[in-house]
């Protein structure tokens, strides 16, 4: 698995809190968290034990490129309702 999107409105606080952990020792690459309830994407790479080393945000407008290099750059606008 390369990559994980995980689309939460009032279960941020738990993807942050139980499943990054699991993915990140896991050790897949990269997980997303769309936000519905903020209209922002943290994209999370480079998982270390069990946290990632970056973390970045993108909202309306912007691109997220993928670290799995057979997927192209994703506009959030193609995500967010």
């Amino acid at each position: 698995m390369l990559l994980v999107i995980e689309v939460a409105q009032t279960s941020t606080e738990a993807d942050h809190l139980l499943k990054l952990p699991l993915y990140a020792r896991s050790g897949i690459p990269e997980v997303w968290i769309v936000d519905l309830s903020t209209s922002m994407i943290e994209a999370f790479r480079e998982p270390m034990g069990d946290r990632y080393a970056r973390v970045s945000k993108a909202g309306r407008g912007q691109e997220l490129v993928p670290v799995a290099p057979a997927i192209d750059p994703i506009r959030v606008d193609e995500i967010l309702p």
